[in-house]
């Protein structure tokens, strides 16, 4: 008997077994048959329990003490779990020994998969020995994490480590891909590392120069991976030749990550960079990007650089619900940052012109029925050099009263009340020029900005603005002769304000000087409002015989009036009938101005009002028979509005300009329609001077002159469309996003699915992820979904203007093209592309074209901007598997100025 066995395991080793490229799962692969027999052993003086099944035959023989298990045996010991054509059970040496057989055509089936806490193994054969928890496998293939280890023989001891003798480490998902590292000598400990002895690359089953005496790879299951970051190298047209984004990436912490980078450029430019992201489950998580850079150049280039630029990023985020909420998204740098800073990896942050940050802190108390807001605001242009903050912002809300809740008249049940109070701090940079109509002795008439310095805090917090607010809003609602609805409501308003504008006339120079003066202001106003709406329904049915069953039109107009007192009144206090001007004649020129003008919460409105505000909306849609019992619902208009007011006490011009917006969508919401224009009910006449034509509004209704509707003052039109060749599934495994990982990465927050971290390199081993095409673009159009073969989103827009300017009506006209989407050219190859047109220019907008193709364990991208300020392109061929990812051929180079 034990020739035979000795046999076997010879065989076992010199056979030559085909291994069938079937990927292995990382869920256990052997399933506990139904029926199983238990068997008693003892492991180390412990007597211990083996579950084993065999659809064939189990045969004891007790002489012996060995049990024999054929035809898909399995056997079930603590963590370890066997699957195997046949199965030998030795209790006097504490063996077991698993093997597959030959079937009639000479292939093996039943080829033992053997599974411990170590991980999935499929093998040509195995030895395992009960009391020392160690398996001499033959001709092993085993997943670890992002690729397979394969390998002649292998040794496999108690704490789950193993030695592979004629290794290969496959750092792919395919078995027989033909690039591999290929080492005689290999130890794996799972979930921590590999280590080799001298290994080479084979790429195309053709060894490589590249070589090792010795080799290294992380095989951690999480991504809490502290190492290296290699740069990215190219070259820039201004700086010179340059290594990027090398540093050293610290993943130790379950909480926190942080990337310490650096940047070096040839001609003297350098740049450090903190980027870190932190997470606690379930409570909130969030990411700082400190970046800093030194832009140098020679004195003798044609523009030579010297700034010191410097950006912040930095964003949180609540993730649980409770009564105190905190959040924060911050951007802001330097003004010069992003233009001496091109990245085609962040190419929407490059171009664009206006950047803000928000940090909120929300709560609520007394059982929900107050609720507050804490908001320090930025908004910063770049290209203006205009900075805003507003800080602090502070609003608390009482929640909606309704004292009357259980009367029986319906208005009185619904009469309602609530309260809020807000307030706000701003501080701009921008010295507004005049614009008042009328010289200011005291003014400037050029808009101008403040440097952002220290030295100049005082004037910045001179020219800030700030105030409170307090309203209250009284409504109900009760129906109205059963198919109308009427809803009257009262609104009081309370501004405070610390300070407040006097004006005075100099007569010497046809001038009004402004002075402010400090100290607690109020003003008060109110309002009234009745609204009156209803809904009408009309609908033509079909023959049983038509396509269509029913067309259904609805309209819902309504029809309000409202009224404001004149709070420009002397008995009010907050304007001043003063002088700013006087006539050719030496009469004097009237002009009411508001004490607050100007100010962060406006003043009260200027002039008596009541108003009453007609508004009509239609939709179009029917009802179309198909193959099935339900009919289907298809839209012919979405909407169609007509909104005009008029106001009785307005001493001209009582009526307003019409409103006219229509949308719509077809087949099956493919196509976008919208359109809205804005007419001028009123008359425009032409006269003659004597020195010419004079272009004049008079105050006499087009329509009535039969003029029609009157004069168009503006309008508008969209079309837009997101076509594919078949509906995106987001959760199929085929789909692909844009971004492998790098850089970019962290400011999605840095744990994409909760484990990646965000920095890929070597630091991203999840094998998602890895799967992930490279990110072309931080823009929407870097969305790649290999499930769809096409996707194209198109839309053009056109608006105009016409305003009466220097006796001329001058017009004003803006349209554009824009196209972008994703074409797969193949199962392996796809493009994205962006792009546009601009009509009114001539000339084509920010274009570019990206390219991705999946080489197996390689894949190529490739990016290309062909004109405009940021042309360049960038070529990059790497391996997918992150522990080989800095394992790249790239090709770089940009042509623009920075």
């Amino acid at each position: 008997m034990a020739f035979g066995l000795r046999a076997q395991e010879g065989g076992l080793k010199n056979d030559p077994v085909k291994i069938e490229p079937t990927p292995l799962s990382t869920s256990p692969t052997t399933t506990r048959p139904v029926g199983t027999d238990t068997l008693k052993i003892k492991n180390n003086g412990i007597e211990t329990t083996i579950l084993y099944y065999a659809e064939d035959s189990i045969i004891t023989k007790t002489a012996t003490n060995v049990t024999y298990l054929y035809g898909n045996a399995y056997i079930e010991y603590g963590d370890i779990k066997l699957d195997a054509a046949q199965i030998i059970i030795d209790r006097n040496q504490n063996e077991l020994i698993a093997k597959g057989v030959q079937d009639s055509t000479g292939s093996w089936i039943g080829l033992p998969v053997f599974q411990d806490k170590g991980g999935v193994y499929e093998t040509r054969g195995i030895r395992y020995n009960f009391a020392t928890n160690r398996a001499k496998i033959t001709g092993v293939v085993t997943k670890q994490d992002e690729g397979y280890v394969s390998g002649e023989e292998i040794k496999k001891n108690q704490d789950g480590s193993a030695y592979i003798k004629g290794g290969k480490f496959i750092p792919c998902a395919e078995l027989l891909a033909t690039t591999y590292i290929k080492a005689d000598k290999i130890k794996v400990i799972p979930g921590d590392k590999i280590i080799t002895g001298p290994a080479q690359l084979y790429i195309g089953d053709i060894p490589t120069i590249f070589a090792l005496p010795f080799a290294f790879f992380p095989d951690v299951k999480s991504d809490a991976q502290s190492g290296i970051l290699f740069p990215k190298y190219g070259e820039e047209r201004v700086r010179g030749i340059f290594l990027r984004e090398g540093g050293y990436f610290f993943g130790n912490n379950e909480y926190i990550r942080t990337a310490v980078t650096g940047d070096y450029y040839s001609k003297g430019s350098f740049g450090f960079n903190v980027r870190s992201t932190y997470k606690k489950r379930y409570k909130y998580s969030g990411s700082v990007d400190l970046r800093y850079n030194k832009s140098k150049t020679p004195e003798i280039d044609e523009n030579p650089l010297n700034s010191n630029d410097f950006w912040v990023s930095i964003s949180h985020r609540p993730e649980s619900r409770g009564k105190t909420r905190f959040s924060a998204s911050i951007n802001a740098g330097t003004s010069s940052y992003n233009n001496n800073n091109i990245s085609t990896e962040n190419f929407q942050n490059t171009i664009r012109s206006e950047f803000r940050s928000n940090i909120s802190l929300t709560g609520s108390f007394a059982n929900n029925r107050f609720s507050y807001g804490l908001n320090a605001r930025h908004s910063q242009n770049i290209q203006t050099n205009i900075l805003d903050v507003s800080l602090p912002e502070f609003s608390l809300n009482m929640t909606r009263v309704t004292p009357f809740s259980t009367a029986k008249q319906e208005a009185l049940k619904r009469l309602s009340f609530s309260w809020a109070f807000s307030t706000s701090n701003k501080i701009t940079n921008l010295i507004r020029p005049n614009t008042a109509g009328f010289d200011i002795s005291n003014s400037t008439n050029e808009a101008d900005t403040l440097a952002v310095t220290f030295a100049k805090l005082p004037e910045l917090f001179a020219n800030a603005q700030n105030g409170a607010r307090h309203t209250i809003p009284i409504s109900t609602s009760f129906p109205f002769l059963k198919n109308f609805n009427v809803s009257p409501s009262i609104n009081f308003q309370e501004l405070w304000y610390l300070q407040e504008l006097d004006y005075t006339y100099l007569e010497d120079e046809n001038a009004v000087r402004i002075d402010t003066l400090n100290g607690f202001s109020r003003a008060s106003t109110y309002g009234a409002n009745v609204n009156v709406s209803t809904q009408l329904y009309g609908i033509k049915n079909f023959k049983p015989s038509s396509k269509v069953e029913s067309i259904r039109h609805i309209m819902q107009p309504s029809l309000s009036f409202s009224y404001r007192p004149d709070f420009g009144q002397e008995k009010y206090g907050y304007y001043k009938n003063i002088q700013v001007d006087s006539t050719s004649t030496g009469e004097p020129v009237y002009q009411f101005l508001s004490k607050y003008n100007g100010f962060v919460f406006g003043s009260p409105s200027l002039g008596e009002s009541a108003a009453i505000t007609f508004n009509v909306s239609n939709k179009v849609e029917m009802k179309v028979r198909n193959d099935t019992t339900k009919s289907e619902k298809v839209s012919i208009l979405e909407n169609l509005s007509f909104s005009t007011s008029y106001n009785f006490l307005a001493d001209s011009f009582n009526l307003s300009d019409y409103n006219i917006a229509a949308r719509t969508t077809l087949f099956k919401n493919k196509i976008d329609i919208s359109a809205g224009i804005v007419l001028d009910p009123y008359t425009y006449l032409t006269t003659n001077d004597g020195e010419g034509d004079v272009i004049k509004r008079v105050d006499v209704i087009a329509l009535t002159q039969g003029k029609g509707l009157g004069k168009i003052r503006s309008g508008r039109f969209s079309l837009s469309t997101n076509l594919n060749s078949k509906a995106s599934n987001n959760n199929s495994s085929s789909s692909m996003r844009g971004g492998a990982g790098g850089m970019a990465a962290i400011e999605g927050g840095g744990f994409l699915n909760g484990e990646d971290d965000g920095y890929g390199t070597l630091n991203n081993g999840d094998m998602v992820n890895q799967q992930r095409v490279p990110q072309y673009f931080d823009d929407p159009n870097a969305y790649v979904d290999i499930s769809v073969p096409w996707n194209v989103r198109f839309s053009y827009n056109y608006s105009f203007s016409q305003n009466l300017f220097n006796n001329k009506f001058s017009t004003t006209t803006r349209q554009s093209i824009k196209m972008n989407g994703q074409v797969a050219v193949s199962e392996k190859w796809q493009l994205t592309f962006n792009t546009g047109y601009d009509v009114e220019l001539k000339e084509f907008t920010q274009s570019s074209l990206g390219v991705y193709r999946d080489l197996g364990c390689w894949e190529l991208t490739g990016n290309w901007i062909p004109f405009g300020r940021f042309t360049s392109y960038s070529i990059d061929i790497q391996i997918k598997a992150s522990a080989l990812k800095d394992l790249k051929l790239s090709r770089r180079r940009s042509f623009f100025d920075n």
